[in-house]
């Protein structure tokens, strides 16, 4: 029985993130001329969830998800570089820069870019609430 409470406990441990920073971005304006994956469907779901965990994150894009939670995903990297103005989280996918979230640090507002063959575009602008947990 011990057992069993311990592997419950490992698992909503590893499954739950701990100490979180919720990003909920909604559009404010779209670059129409960016180049973006057809899978990203901003249009028609205007958002962006950025969750930041300890040691676990996840990213939604529109109809886009990227997840470390994900164990039959692609290899998912993310890094974080600051400025007193903003902060940059840079997502990577397979080695591969693909997001850019700049968010600026008094008012929350974003932007997002998309990093297709090396060049860097900007998908759009968003306002976001930030909720600790």
């Amino acid at each position: 029985m011990k057992s069993a409470v311990i592997a419950l406990t490992l698992l909503l441990a590893s499954v739950s993130f701990a100490n979180e920073r919720v990003f909920d971005c909604a559009v404010t304006q779209l670059n129409k001329n960016a180049e973006v994956p057809a899978e990203l469907d901003l249009k028609n779901n205007p958002q962006v969830l950025f969750r930041h965990g300890l040691k676990q994150w996840s990213l939604q894009v529109g109809g886009l998800k990227l997840d470390t939670r994900d164990l039959t995903g692609p290899a998912l990297w993310l890094d974080v570089d600051s400025t007193p103005s903003s902060v940059e989280y840079i997502f990577s996918v397979e080695g591969s820069t693909e997001f850019e979230l700049s968010v600026n640090v008094k008012d929350h507002s974003a932007q997002l870019y998309y990093w297709g063959l090396g060049e860097k575009t900007t998908v759009g602008s968003f306002a976001c609430e930030v909720i600790e947990q």
